[in-house]
């Protein structure tokens, strides 16, 4: 029949319209889902579920680098100008520990009496006037004799061993007899009397140990002998007071 025909062409057709509908349906729904997950991720929100999530591009694919602190800057030695003018600028030099200085001790006086080839002295202040000039021979020593008027001390002396004779320290050597000299000197002595030398300027008394007694500096109250030895001998002084004297003894061994 022909209405039965035209319902099952309706049907059909029907059919063929929903199915129609739900692909295109489908399709849109698709479509939608594509856009929202694309648009969300470029919005910033999460993606649709069941679509994996893209990670957003960085702006720089190249890591910022740490900055690295730089050492602050040595200041550099100050130079310092030094002027002639300017004490301040000038260096004191480094202080230095030096040892303390050593003074050497003064020498011990031999006493007059006693045996030495060390000098001998004495400090007096006694003026005198010298005049009288002797020499002897003993046991085992030989002697000379000063003796003085006009006071009761021995005046000023010193006497010693030299290795040449000299009237002063800058004149030439003065040839006296022997192998070994002494040097007397007396200070605050005058050996004139009424004008004259009271005792010789130059005695040779002929002894084995003393040889030779010679006047070699007569100024000004200041007198010095050289006294010729035969060979280098211990010494030693005897002072008398009263009837001042000085006595020289010489071991003749």
């Amino acid at each position: 029949m022909t209405p039965l025909k035209n319902a099952g062409n309706v049907e059909v057709t029907s059919g063929r319209k929903v199915c129609a509908l739900l692909a295109v349906s489908v399709l849109a729904v698709g479509l939608g889902a594509c856009s929202n997950s694309s648009g969300d991720q470029e919005a910033g929100r999460p993606a649709a579920q069941g679509a994996p999530a893209t990670p957003r591009a960085t702006a720089s694919a190249t890591p910022t680098a740490t900055p690295t602190p730089t050492a602050a800057p040595t200041p550099s030695a100050k130079v310092r100008q030094v002027s002639g003018n300017d004490d301040s600028e000038q260096k004191t030099p480094p202080r230095r520990d030096l040892p303390a200085p050593t003074t050497a001790p003064s020498p011990v006086p031999v006493p007059p009496r006693v045996y030495s080839v060390k000098p001998r002295t004495n400090t007096s202040t006694a003026r005198a006037r010298l005049v009288g000039l002797t020499t002897a021979r003993g046991r085992g020593s030989e002697t000379v004799t000063f003796r003085f008027a006009g006071t009761e001390v021995v005046p000023k002396y010193d006497v010693r061993y030299v290795d040449v004779v000299r009237a002063h320290p800058e004149d030439d050597p003065i040839a006296v007899e022997g192998n070994a000299y002494l040097q007397v000197s007396f200070k605050l002595t005058n050996p004139n009397v009424s004008g004259r030398l009271a005792v010789p300027p130059d005695l040779s008394p002929g002894q084995p140990q003393v040889r030779q007694i010679l006047l070699v500096h007569n100024v000004a109250g200041s007198l010095t002998f050289g006294v010729g030895l035969d060979h280098r001998a211990e010494f030693r002084l005897h002072e008398s007071k009263g009837k001042a004297s000085l006595v020289l003894e010489v071991r003749d061994k």
